[in-house]
């Protein structure tokens, strides 16, 4: 079993990675360089966070995987993310950091009990994007979210641009509780 990054390592890289992701200015015009990630509560593998205020306020539920196939690969940070973002009128936007550059005909996917959901990856945008992927679907969100509430284990799927098939298992244990924290804190 992969050595589990600690939630403080995790959550930095998430919030650089969100910030490179969608832009540092809608991070920083209302909040400071100074603030952090409020965590709004840890549940069971789940864990739920606020950040920012006001129009920049966003919400996100975040997990780390418990298993990652092949074992020893060479691998940044790894993480599954559905966030919203009440400004932008977003709600339940799924992604997922797979810790190394997609290869660009990777067709990334998710797998909860028998439901598969079919990502992309940000290899066309380049950069940090290379290794993220999001729902591509999104009118598949609400369901996806569903899905992860009630399901036990999610596994996602993907190939590095070394050709290299890659398989996360993330436990689903929290993910309700997580996820209706973030539905209370950003309405």
């Amino acid at each position: 079993m992969p050595r589990r990054k600690t939630l403080p390592q995790v959550l930095t890289m998430a919030i650089a990675a969100l910030a490179l992701t969608f832009g540092v200015a809608g991070f920083t015009n209302s909040a400071s360089a100074q603030d952090a990630p409020k965590l709004l509560g840890k549940y069971d593998d789940w864990s739920a966070y606020t950040y920012g205020s006001g129009n920049d306020r966003m919400c996100y539920a975040m997990t780390t995987p418990v298993k990652m196939l092949p074992a020893g690969a060479s691998r940044g940070d790894v993480y599954f993310m559905v966030t919203h973002r009440p400004a932008r009128k977003t709600k339940n936007e799924v992604s997922m950091r797979v810790g190394y550059p997609f290869k660009s005909t990777s067709r990334p996917f998710a797998t909860i009990g028998t439901d598969r959901f079919q990502m992309f990856s940000g290899v066309k945008e380049g950069g940090e994007h290379r290794s993220w992927a999001w729902l591509e679907n999104p009118s598949e969100e609400g369901k996806m979210v569903q899905a992860l509430k009630a399901g036990s284990s999610m596994e996602i799927k993907g190939t590095s641009e070394r050709d290299t098939l890659t398989t996360d298992t993330y436990s689903l244990k929290g993910s309700s509780a997580a996820l209706k924290k973030i539905d209370d804190a950003c309405k």
